[in-house]
């Protein structure tokens, strides 16, 4: 595990290497770039190839997503989206005509999740609409901020567990399992919270649940790296065909849950938060 986070760490801290973005399976043409911790995206460039509308007079832009309404003023550090506010991690800046924005931005406004591959440093933004099996928390709507009471207690935090419920589980379903992963670069997928197996008829869990004693990773509340922007968390929930699935090795990542159940999966629920410090 100790060399795998140092590859990554290596990874991300090479700033002057371009990073590859891909939405909904269209690799577009310009590139991200690193920097303060941070990966920033081209808006105009990403717009323009998903085929969505950027305006800009001056230092204010202006756009839609299916809908959706957003503006902001570059180098300010506030969002708003159909008249909602959201403080960003970072300000957008426009250089060489090109207006770039962080991951938090654009999977705000898209309401896509994303995940980092630093093989390639790849960086894919995946949307959720029309999923059949789904998981929710009760506590904290998708795409919001983490209240303070989930983060962890040496941060300031309670460490409180969170009330999931999920439908939809996909038929032939033996068991599954539930992971909690932050997908910031400098984590990659480490899971906070890991539960299984659950049997098929449970369709909840909160904190005082009976499925609690069968955590491998007990939650003790998330805990951003400083500095860094807005991590995003994944409540993941695997549907697996198998009552146990055999593995070998640990089960500390999500591609290390993706590589155990490959051949059991049937479905995966996710549900995004964010959270910084």
């Amino acid at each position: 595990m100790a060399e795998a986070i140092e590859a990554r760490l290596r990874s991300y801290y090479q700033w002057n290497l371009p990073v590859k973005i891909v939405i909904d399976d269209l690799e577009i043409s310009a590139t991200g770039i690193m920097s303060n911790s941070q990966i920033y995206v081209p808006l105009k460039t990403l717009f323009k190839e998903i085929k969505q509308p950027v305006q800009m007079q001056g230092f204010n832009v202006n756009g839609t997503y299916k809908g959706n309404l957003f503006d902001f003023t570059i180098g300010t550090q506030t969002l708003r989206l159909n008249g909602v506010t959201y403080h960003l991690d970072a300000a957008p800046f426009g250089t060489n005509q090109e207006i770039y924005v962080t991951t938090f931005f654009v999977a705000v406004v898209t309401q896509h999740i994303y995940e980092w591959f630093d093989e390639n440093r790849l960086l894919v933004f995946e949307g959720l609409e029309n999923e059949t099996f789904q998981i929710a928390a009760r506590e904290f709507a998708p795409f919001s901020v983490l209240p303070k009471q989930f983060m962890a207690k040496d941060i300031g935090g309670q460490a409180q567990l969170p009330t999931l419920e999920w439908d939809g589980i996909p038929a032939g379903t033996k068991s599954m399992a539930l992971f909690f992963t932050d997908e910031h670069p400098l984590n990659a997928g480490y899971s906070y919270w890991t539960v299984m197996p659950l049997v098929p008829d449970i369709k909840r869990i909160a904190a005082d649940a009976p499925q609690q004693q069968k955590t491998l990773h007990r939650f003790h509340g998330v805990a951003p790296v400083q500095n860094t922007g807005y991590h995003e968390y994944l409540f993941r929930i695997f549907a697996l065909d198998t009552e146990r699935p055999i593995f070998t090795g640990q089960l500390n990542t999500a591609e290390e849950a993706r590589n155990a159940f490959d051949k059991h999966l049937l479905d995966m629920a996710v549900y995004p938060v964010f959270a910084k410090l």
